[in-house]
């Protein structure tokens, strides 16, 4: 086996280990348009649901809740909201934290005594974007 094999061998090894991590990110990615974030305040009388981008999707007013009044209420309402906003944040934060450092240190590590045949690494990561473009992933 020549260099120019082993190099091609090893760019095809990483381009695979590419398509599997860019799978295991459209796992992660379709589990994230799932996660809600949930929130409470005014002793649990305002309970509300935010989707991963910190969008109100579900706000339950205990009727008892109406008795705080307009301003109170509405304060109560924000820092329900916020609750659910950090709540989402650190489930986004658990379960993709790990996979995008594992991706990181894969990848500098695959990357790590690649003879690129002369070519900038840019050049080979823009031939490897154009062929993840043309596969549709």
């Amino acid at each position: 086996m020549d260099d120019t094999t082993g190099g091609e061998s090893r760019i095809e090894d990483l381009v695979a280990k590419i398509t599997r991590q860019n799978a295991a990110l459209q796992e992660a990615q379709a589990r994230m348009s799932e996660l809600r974030g949930k929130g409470r305040a005014a002793d649990g009388r305002i309970t509300v649901e935010v989707d991963r981008f910190g969008a109100l999707t579900s706000l339950r007013i205990d009727p008892r809740a109406m008795r705080l009044g307009a301003e109170a209420l509405a304060e109560a309402i924000l820092s329900a909201v916020e609750q659910g906003v950090r709540d989402a944040r650190a489930q986004a934060d658990e379960a993709m934290g790990p996979l995008v450092a594992e991706l990181a240190a894969s990848n500098a590590q695959a990357l790590t005594g690649v003879d690129l045949g002369g070519q900038d690494l840019d050049d080979v990561l823009a031939a490897l974007r154009g062929m993840r473009h043309d596969l549709r992933m």
